[in-house]
């Protein structure tokens, strides 16, 4: 049963995630047609409307948590997908960037689908597969963040911005579908179940192992979000004249996030049999690197090198410390846990997008690519020091 649920699962985010990032790689493109003229305003503008949704998913994770919990976790991805679609459908008809940032923070209030997709597979994974599975809906993510640009890049130089938003509210709409109608969820209510009071948040943060893991997630957050404001704007300095701008901009992406799924489900299964600590610290060390790559290439080919480099390398990390936390919670507090996570991690989300545009603002595009470098050195150095191996935790 829990495979039938796990492969719906599965599906439906890679639909969901497709089509959030079909306007991706064509932000700051939509913003100058909004009225924001100037490159560095547009970067300040991109970090201001990525990281409006990182800070309602920060306040709102925790309650969709707890209704988890409380009513089932289907219920919640379905929520996460349906509101997705209206939100889509309301950035298609925005005529400033005081309604786009609107929409986005409505975006992080009322979806979430990769907290509620993680918990929901999580809820029915056995533990020894944790790591493949919660790997596999990382690649998932990574798949939609794949195809979502490419498409919405070429939809936007041939239909315009506005056709994208409605194309990828379709899309996400269908992967609501195909949970509403495909995923059976035998839930128990709490009520119903021994073992009774639920944990508080202070007692889920307390628990070893789940703080760091959090602290990693936002980490990831942080340095990966970093950079998407400036990321489109290099890709225009290094083409400047090109016609088809969107569209080589999301082929970018999309070769990173196609390295990223494959790095993801590999990862995740290598780290059920050689332990996450491992795959955490050659992770960061791979972003690091491959993040400074940025801040010194000047052409094309050069771009999509360290671009699938840092795919490859980010990809790891979240999958690793999801499954560090499934392995210390109780399923009964599964979605709680997952809430309190991804609101921390959120705040990676919120901050990330505002300091980078900020950054590139005050000192260049590619600065940004720096501070995400030392940033993953520094996550490198926790993990290594605080994250315990499997064998540690067995003998604690």
């Amino acid at each position: 049963m829990w495979k039938k649920t796990f492969v719906s699962a599965f599906i439906a985010q890679v639909l969901s995630i497709l089509g959030f990032s079909f306007c991706q790689p064509f932000l700051p493109f939509f913003i100058s047609e909004l009225g924001i003229s100037d490159t560095g305003q547009q970067a300040f503008w991109s970090g201001i409307v990525l990281g409006a949704t990182g800070v309602t998913l920060c306040l709102f994770a925790p309650l969709w948590g707890i209704l988890s919990d409380r009513y089932g976790r289907k219920v919640m991805v379905c929520r996460s997908m349906f509101a997705g679609t209206v939100v889509l459908l309301l950035m298609s008809i925005v005529r400033n960037v005081g309604q786009l940032v609107a929409c986005r923070l409505l975006q992080g209030a009322f979806t979430g689908t990769v907290a509620a997709s993680v918990a929901l597979v999580a809820s029915v994974t056995p533990q020894e597969k944790s790591g493949f599975t919660l790997g596999m809906m990382q690649a998932a993510a990574f798949i939609g963040v794949t195809i979502g640009p490419l498409f919405g890049g070429i939809m936007a130089d041939i239909y315009g911005y506005r056709a994208a938003f409605r194309a990828g509210a379709g899309i996400i709409f269908l992967g609501g579908l195909l949970v509403a109608l495909g995923v059976r969820e035998d839930f128990v209510p709490p009520d119903n179940v021994t073992g009774g009071k639920p944990m508080g948040f202070l007692e889920i943060l307390a628990i070893g192992g789940f703080l760091v893991a959090a602290v990693i997630q936002f980490g990831v957050q942080l340095s990966n979000c970093m950079i998407n404001p400036s990321f489109p704007l290099i890709v225009k300095e290094v083409v400047p004249s090109a016609k088809n701008l969107n569209s080589i901009t999301g082929s970018v992406m999309a070769a990173a996030a196609l390295a990223g799924a494959f790095s993801a489900a590999l990862l995740g299964l290598m780290g059920d049999r050689v332990g996450h600590k491992k795959i955490l610290i050659i992770c960061c060390i791979t972003a690091a690197v491959a993040s400074a790559g940025h801040f010194f290439v000047f052409n094309l080919s050069s771009l999509f090198a360290v671009r699938i480099l840092f795919g490859l390398g980010v990809a790891g990390m979240l999958p690793a410390a999801n499954a560090m936390i499934h392995r210390v919670i109780d399923k009964k507090h599964i979605g709680r846990a997952y809430g309190v996570a991804t609101s921390i991690s959120m705040t990676g989300l919120a901050l990330g997008p505002f300091a980078g545009g900020a950054i590139a603002r005050a000192a260049s595009l590619r600065t940004p690519f720096l501070v995400v470098a030392v940033l993953n050195v520094l996550m490198a150095f926790l993990i290594g020091n605080f994250v315990k191996t499997q064998e540690q935790q067995a003998i604690a």
